[in-house]
């Protein structure tokens, strides 16, 4: 009995021993995907990091500042081409911004997150729709429709922004806003102030 306890206690030992070496497998590996990226942006500023699972497109169209984190499976993606159309995006990102994991950030137009803003997990922030709603789309299976802007997206400075929030095209969100979870932002959202709901309306004023 104390011999296949004592194997039992090596073979556990071993199940962690690989765990840990896998861990640190994925890290380098990581390591190696963020200095291949890095060397890809527009422009980038010093303490870049990303968590695993992350997707750029368009890398050499994004700018980020310094003090940049983005946690799992975080997409930033500047459509360059997509289907037959030729697009001019331009994403710029400040100093000192955090994106939780699973963020979805998709651009054609220009979208800028000001110095110090924070995303929550899962926010969605677009300048463009997938199709128009006119009877020639309609008809068009969803994969096979183009892309259209509306206009930029502006965030200014800290800025924080709830989990699962979406930001449609053309609105700016001013200085210090909160936007509550599980919002849409359809339309411009002052400084210092809560907003919140489908469609994101100001709940309170900040005062400074």
């Amino acid at each position: 009995m104390k011999k296949k306890i004592w194997d039992f206690g090596v073979m556990l030992g071993t199940k962690l021993s690989c765990f840990q070496v896998g861990s640190k497998v994925n890290n380098f590996t990581n390591a190696i995907k963020i200095n291949k990226l890095k060397n890809s942006l527009k422009e980038v500023g010093e303490n870049f990091y990303i968590d695993q699972g992350f997707n750029f497109i368009g890398a050499n169209n994004i700018r980020i500042g310094d003090n940049f984190s983005m946690g799992k499976f975080g997409k930033i993606q500047a459509w360059v081409t997509y289907g037959k159309s030729s697009y001019n995006p331009s994403i710029v990102i400040g100093n000192n911004v955090s994106i939780m994991e699973m963020c979805h950030i998709s651009c054609i137009n220009y979208i800028q997150i000001g110095d110090g803003c924070l995303l929550g997990t899962n926010v969605f922030i677009t300048d463009n729709y997938h199709g128009q709603t006119d009877k020639s789309d309609c008809n068009l299976p969803p994969i096979r429709k183009e892309l259209y802007t509306k206009g930029p997206v502006i965030i200014c400075e800290n800025v924080w922004i709830g989990r699962n929030v979406c930001v449609m095209p053309n609105v700016t969100i001013g200085e210090g806003a909160i936007i509550g979870a599980n919002s849409v932002v359809t339309h411009d959202i002052p400084a210092f102030c809560v907003a919140a709901g489908t469609p994101a309306r100001v709940i309170k004023s900040i005062k400074i």
